[in-house]
């Protein structure tokens, strides 16, 4: 395989369609580096799909990572700016410069995922060499473990308000049998990784979704876990699906063909109202019991939600903004980004989903970006909040 050359301090990316794990490493790992030799104290992150032998896959980008730091999580897809769309495996490449990192793991989750990750955060500040002028903190969890908005709280009481948050829940192929993270040679199915980053410069964090809301405001009358059991007392389906119906012209607006349920579902998430004016997308998975709904974020009891909707046009311009918004934080030109992006933005995407690639490299200005598809986004400047769903959120540097 050829690959371009770059300089030696230019951020990297590379990917790789193959079906067999262990090629589709070694090439996403050496498209990335193009022709140059990791040092230690470098950074190489890879995101994978969910095949037949995800360890093996981790364990041979490590190989060819050679010196640098690898870490890394599943993924319903992934992509780069030089190849956008959904599938297969990508990796950044970045060599450490004016930055550096520092690595933390927790697994088994558990019934307390703060504290987990509470102690993960700390291991990698520790790494890291404790704080910097810059700090950031990129956070891989498992989609699959319980309510993310933990994973912050657990990072918050680690990090404080100041350091910026970033990075995603993984995800598998919307199967929901399980997700994979990497981090210091081993690979995770129940834990978190933290990837804790100083700069003698700002880095940059951006968060946009591009959703809208239509129909009335509904109450969350009663919720358990991930599932909302009622809206407005009434079953949360029913009462989701009445309020779709009186919004249906916002809805078919989007020229899309008949879908079932869970794709039906999924084009359009609950919308939480913030005291910023704006909302916080909250997907739905599908039907839970007794008319519930499933959702990807917790949604709790006395929660305000409206139905969201949006078009192509939208979220392609949030990933956009997104990008934007973190490459002037920087104030500078970016080296490349990382990309998290929700995988139930897919429902409305469709096909465009090739031209997600391209929005995030013109708020790049050109720049490499690295992306993969989540079960929930991690994006904060400042603050102790951050989890979103339905959302594009950005590192670059």
């Amino acid at each position: 395989m050829t690959v371009p050359q770059l300089d030696a301090g230019t951020m990297g990316v590379g990917h790789s369609g193959s079906p067999d794990p262990r090629q589709a490493a070694r090439e996403c790992v050496q498209a990335a580096l193009a022709g140059r030799t990791p040092q230690p104290g470098d950074l190489l992150v890879v995101f994978t799909t969910v095949g037949e032998d995800v360890p093996a896959f981790f364990d041979e980008a490590a190989a060819a990572a050679g010196a640098a730091t690898v870490v890394g999580c599943s993924a319903y897809g992934c992509y780069t700016t030089e190849a956008p769309g959904v599938g297969g495996c990508s990796a950044a490449y970045l060599p450490a410069g004016d930055l550096t990192f520092g690595v933390g793991t927790a697994e088994s989750l558990g019934s307390d995922i703060a504290a987990a990750t509470e102690a993960a955060v700390v291991q990698a500040r520790a790494d890291a060499g404790g704080s910097g002028e810059h700090d950031a903190l990129l956070l891989m969890s498992d989609g699959l473990a319980g309510d993310q908005r933990e994973v912050l709280r657990g990072a918050y009481r680690a990090a404080g308000a100041q350091v910026a948050i970033v990075g995603g829940a993984a995800a598998d192929s919307l199967t929901q049998t399980g997700t994979y993270q990497y981090a210091r040679g081993r690979t995770l199915t129940n834990g978190v990784v933290a990837l804790w980053i100083n700069s003698r410069r700002p880095v940059g964090i951006g968060v946009a979704h591009g959703w809208r809301p239509v129909g009335d405001l509904m109450v969350v009358t009663r919720a358990s876990g991930n599932v909302v059991h009622e809206l407005d007392g009434r079953p949360a389906l029913e009462a989701y699906l009445e309020m779709r119906a009186d919004a249906e012209a916002e809805f078919g607006a989007q020229d899309a063909p008949a879908r079932s349920l869970a794709e039906r579902l999924m084009d359009g998430p609950l919308g939480l109202p913030t005291t910023a004016g704006g909302y916080d997308v909250r997907h739905i998975f599908g039907e839970g019991p007794d008319g519930g709904l499933v959702m990807f974020g917790y949604v709790s009891d006395n929660a305000v939600v409206q139905v969201m909707t949006t078009s192509h046009d939208e979220l392609l311009a949030a990933a956009q903004e997104a990008t934007a918004v973190a490459t002037r934080a920087i104030g500078r030109v970016s080296r490349g980004a990382l990309v998290f992006s929700c995988t139930a933005r897919l429902a409305n995407l469709g096909e465009k989903v090739v031209e997600e690639g391209p929005a995030i490299a013109r708020g790049l200005d050109g720049a490499p970006a690295c992306g993969l598809f989540t079960y929930g986004e991690f994006g904060r400047s400042t603050g102790s909040s951050g989890f979103h769903n339905a959302t594009v959120t950005v590192l670059a540097v």
